[in-house]
Protein backbone atom coordinates (compact mmCIF):
# COMPACT_ATOMS: atom_id res chain seq x y z
CA UNK A 1 0.00 0.00 0.00
CA UNK A 2 1.39 3.61 -0.55
CA UNK A 3 0.45 6.43 1.58
CA UNK A 4 1.11 10.41 1.56
CA UNK A 5 3.21 11.53 4.25
CA UNK A 6 -0.25 13.81 5.34
CA UNK A 7 -2.56 10.96 5.33
CA UNK A 8 -0.23 8.66 7.65
CA UNK A 9 0.33 11.89 10.22
CA UNK A 10 -3.75 11.81 10.41
CA UNK A 11 -3.75 8.45 10.95
CA UNK A 12 -1.23 6.88 11.97
CA UNK A 13 -2.23 3.97 14.35
CA UNK A 14 -4.27 2.73 11.24
CA UNK A 15 -1.28 2.59 9.34
CA UNK A 16 1.19 0.99 11.94
CA UNK A 17 -1.88 -1.78 12.43
CA UNK A 18 -1.93 -2.36 8.67
CA UNK A 19 2.12 -2.78 8.78
CA UNK A 20 1.37 -6.66 10.68
CA UNK A 21 -0.10 -7.51 7.29
CA UNK A 22 1.75 -5.69 4.27
CA UNK A 23 4.47 -3.16 3.83
CA UNK A 24 3.28 0.59 3.85
CA UNK A 25 4.87 2.84 1.63
CA UNK A 26 5.25 6.48 2.62
CA UNK A 27 5.10 9.42 0.34
CA UNK A 28 6.15 13.09 0.10
CA UNK A 29 5.36 15.28 -2.62
CA UNK A 30 4.76 11.88 -4.77
CA UNK A 31 7.98 9.91 -4.77
CA UNK A 32 8.06 7.04 -1.87
CA UNK A 33 10.46 7.86 0.48
CA UNK A 34 9.87 5.48 3.46
CA UNK A 35 8.40 1.94 4.05
CA UNK A 36 6.94 1.22 6.95
CA UNK A 37 7.33 -2.96 7.37
CA UNK A 38 6.42 -5.58 9.27
CA UNK A 39 8.34 -6.03 12.39
CA UNK A 40 9.92 -9.53 13.41
CA UNK A 41 10.04 -10.71 16.84
CA UNK A 42 13.07 -12.98 16.18
CA UNK A 43 15.71 -11.41 13.78
CA UNK A 44 16.81 -13.43 10.39
CA UNK A 45 20.53 -13.64 12.70
CA UNK A 46 18.99 -15.46 15.85
CA UNK A 47 16.83 -17.63 13.96
CA UNK A 48 17.56 -21.84 14.34
CA UNK A 49 20.84 -22.93 12.26
CA UNK A 50 21.54 -26.09 11.76
CA UNK A 51 24.46 -27.28 14.24
CA UNK A 52 26.84 -28.54 11.72
CA UNK A 53 26.54 -28.94 7.71
CA UNK A 54 29.33 -30.77 6.23
CA UNK A 55 30.39 -30.06 3.14
CA UNK A 56 28.57 -33.08 1.30
CA UNK A 57 25.26 -31.66 2.69
CA UNK A 58 26.31 -28.06 1.23
CA UNK A 59 26.86 -29.60 -2.44
CA UNK A 60 23.33 -31.47 -2.03
CA UNK A 61 21.38 -31.35 -5.41
CA UNK A 62 24.09 -29.31 -7.17
CA UNK A 63 25.90 -31.89 -8.94
CA UNK A 64 24.02 -34.04 -11.59
CA UNK A 65 23.21 -37.91 -10.97
CA UNK A 66 24.78 -38.41 -14.04
CA UNK A 67 27.58 -37.02 -14.06
CA UNK A 68 31.14 -39.10 -13.69
CA UNK A 69 33.08 -37.52 -10.87
CA UNK A 70 36.55 -38.76 -12.20
CA UNK A 71 36.05 -37.37 -15.35
CA UNK A 72 35.72 -33.74 -13.50
CA UNK A 73 38.30 -34.64 -11.50
CA UNK A 74 40.60 -34.99 -14.46
CA UNK A 75 39.33 -32.20 -16.54
CA UNK A 76 40.13 -29.96 -13.42
CA UNK A 77 43.35 -31.30 -13.38
CA UNK A 78 44.39 -30.65 -16.85
CA UNK A 79 43.86 -27.10 -16.01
Amino acid sequence: MQIALTELKVNVGRYVDLASTEDVVITKYGKPTAKIIRFDKEPWYMKRMPEEVTSVEQLFGTIPEDIDLEDVRMERLAK
